[in-house]
């Protein structure tokens, strides 16, 4: 009898600890993917109170290449949603029978993977290399079309790897794109009603073939959003807050369609987790920046305040738990997105100093900031080894704590510039602002790539007074087209998107893609430049040409673009606006819609602004008698104007050595007294014969 008692009891244990532990189940794969195309895996655990912290319950994969190696990737857990429109507006429909946990995971080569799973739990850990009689293994092929994960070139550009004819390549990847933050609802002011991924379809569908870059916000509570209160779901007619323990999956979901409908458009993505508006004192904001009270993107919104119960934002950079927590966030954000190739890189937050503008706090919480990004960086890099981490400021004044401990961590860095769109003065427009703010940053962090993340023509009316003073995007041309040239990872990120959508501008990114794409993988030693000297309040250009270029360090390859002063945007403005004695567009919005500026009519379009279309550069490096190849590209194509290709030589001249090319006639005709093309402008490149 007590041989049998202590039979059972030991059964009875058994039984005990194989259920304690995690158990997966029913996993699903697919036999078969391509390089660098997602890999998922579907399986069943038990469920968890806090599924989105690894200390209660962490799932992992390992997969094996065919050549041996090994990469670890997170899992996740995942709630099912489908969409649907109706009347322009996303439903969303929740299906909790597919409930599940995943894997997603991006293989890099050819051949035959094999792959195990684990779970662990406070009761102990589970390993699956197969499931009965199916073996974990799958196949992958290569395609010539995949696009890989894009990765620093140098410490000044970007790459991105590809298969060609079977063999892996890089490329050089040049963001050309503006900003898609969040999308609108049909209630805005109720947040109710929301477009959903129809509205990002619809940004996207305006992208493809034209950009191939935007940047995405995940803290915006209205719109999308992983935490915080969702306005467009009620709790016992509250916002629906969503936490640490309970992510917004809805909104997962979402951003789940938006990254994989850009792949298939051609379109990388900038997710940014956190922003200033979240974070900031109500009153101010209503005070300030004139945002509606009522707006729930504050402080006293914040979870982190009215769950978690720090009592000052700048507790969210020190606080230990509120660490933990935004590990836990950026640990989920990495595990469901970090398969995609699409991904650019991970921004940590939205202009993080302006939580504490207007406040006398800059310089003290700084040093808080900087440490905070250093360890979330570390912390991305340790988990994700396939994203860059990028985070933007704002504004850098009084925060040099920041930019020496934080941004010293990150892979790249930016900054974001605004100016009052009723400038006038040549001195103060935006492709000379951004290129000082470019050698700015350049100097304070020469070993980081740079990128100007957004920018735009600001007013107390903002982008109206965008879509009514530049309706074909003369400033969006000019300004993108100059700060190619600034020796950053690419373009300037214009902001308004909804105004390049109703002014249907989008199209103006393409040729500017189109020639970023040509261009090889770039040395990290050019620096940026323009032909331009401030005099007072004006821009010098010699010859009314307008240049702005970078160059090598060993003067052998310029890349420049140039143009006829007349066809700046505040040049075309002051043909039909007035100009105040303070040097300022008038504010009385006084204009002559029937200029060329608002119309394009060719009889209204300037005339060549000098009689000369030299363009000089003075050169130190090479020798008198260097030949040089000049061709020039099209700027409203991208394409290269073969007829216009010649030569320069490098001369001596007023104990300078300079190298002087001519703008094609066939762009500016001085001569003829006539502009051949819209923006009166030109793309250059030249290198050593």
């Amino acid at each position: 009898m007590m041989r049998k008692i202590i039979l059972l009891a030991c059964l009875a244990g058994l039984i005990a600890t194989g259920f304690s532990q995690p158990r997966i189940t029913d996993v699903r794969f697919p036999s078969s993917t391509a390089v660098f195309d997602l890999f998922e895996i579907t399986f069943f655990l038990g469920e968890y109170a806090n599924p989105y912290d690894p200390e209660v319950i962490d799932v992992t994969a390992e997969f094996t290449s065919p050549d041996g190696q090994i990469q670890t990737v997170l899992g996740f857990y995942y709630e099912a949603y489908r969409f649907a429109e109706t009347e322009g507006y996303e439903v969303a429909v929740r299906n909790e029978a597919d409930d599940s946990w995943k894997v997603r995971f991006t293989p890099d080569c050819a051949g035959n993977w094999t792959f195990k799973l684990s779970a662990r739990d406070k009761n102990g850990l589970q390993t699956l290399t197969a499931e009965g009689d199916k073996a974990f293994t799958f196949k992958c092929i290569n395609r010539d079309t995949d696009q890989g994960f894009i990765s620093k070139a140098n410490l000044l550009f970007l790459k991105r790897e590809t298969v060609v004819g079977q063999q892996k390549q890089y490329r050089s990847f040049f963001p050309v794109g503006p900003n898609v933050a969040w999308y609108g609802c049909a209630d805005a002011l109720r947040y109710q009603k929301p477009y959903g991924i129809y509205d990002y379809e619809r940004y996207i569908d305006s992208l493809s073939g034209n950009a191939n870059y935007m940047r995405v916000w995940l803290s915006r509570y209205q719109y999308l959003s992983l935490y915080g209160p969702e306005n467009a779901i009620r709790t016992n007619g509250l916002p629906t807050m969503y936490f640490d323990s309970k992510l917004n999956q809805k909104d997962s979901a979402e951003l789940d369609h938006i990254i994989r409908y850009a792949a298939d458009h051609g379109i990388t993505v900038m997710p940014c987790v956190f922003t200033y508006g979240d974070f900031f004192d109500e009153q101010w904001a209503v005070d300030v920046l004139k945002i509606y009270a009522s707006m729930p993107c504050a402080w006293s919104h914040n979870p982190y305040h009215t769950i978690l119960g720090l009592q000052d934002p700048v507790d969210f950079f020190t606080d230990p738990e509120a660490r933990r927590i935004s590990k836990n966030l950026l640990r989920y954000i990495v595990a469901r997105w970090g398969y995609a190739t699409n991904i650019m890189c991970w921004e940590l937050w939205n202009e993080v100093a302006n939580v504490f503008r207007g406040s006398q706090r800059e310089i003290a919480v700084g040093q808080a900031i900087g440490e905070w990004h250093s360890e979330m960086a570390s912390y991305l890099h340790s988990i994700d080894q396939k994203h860059l981490v990028t985070s933007s400021l704002g504004n850098y004044e009084g925060m040099e704590g920041l930019l020496d401990i934080g941004f010293g961590s990150l892979d790249l860095i930016q900054e974001h510039h605004y100016d009052n769109i009723q400038k006038a003065r040549s001195s103060e427009q935006m492709p000379y602002a951004l290129l000082q703010r470019r050698n700015r940053f350049k100097w304070i962090h020469p070993a980081k790539p740079f990128l100007m993340g957004e920018y735009g023509l600001n007013s107390a009316e903002k982008d109206a007074d965008y879509v009514h003073k530049d309706p074909h995007g003369f400033d969006l041309h000019n300004t993108t087209w100059a700060t190619l040239f600034s020796a950053s990872i690419g373009p300037a990120s214009f902001w308004y998107w909804q105004s390049l959508s109703t002014l249907d501008l989008f199209r103006g990114f393409k040729p500017i893609r189109v020639f970023a794409e040509s261009l090889p993988l770039l040395s990290a030693w050019f620096t940026p430049a323009t032909t331009g000297t401030p005099s007072g309040h004006s821009l010098l250009f010699p010859n009314n040409l307008q240049t702005y270029y970078m160059i090598n360090e060993t003067e052998d390859t310029i890349y420049g673009w140039c143009q006829d002063t007349a066809f700046s945007y505040q040049a075309l403005r002051r043909l039909t606006e007035p100009v105040a004695n303070d040097g300022h567009f008038k504010a009385d919005n006084t204009i002559d819609t029937t200029g060329y500026l608002y119309t394009l009519d060719p009889s209204k379009r300037p005339a060549p602004s000098s009689k000369k279309n030299t363009i000089t550069f003075t050169l130190t490096e090479q020798p008198v008698g260097t030949r040089y190849v000049v061709r020039w590209y099209d700027t409203e194509t991208g394409l290269e104007l073969k007829e216009e290709a010649t030569t320069a030589t490098l001369k001596s001249r007023w104990f300078q050595k300079q190298l002087d090319i001519e703008m094609p006639s066939s762009i500016r005709d001085v001569k003829g007294g006539v502009v051949n093309n819209t923006f009166g402008d030109a793309v250059f490149v030249i290198y050593k014969e």
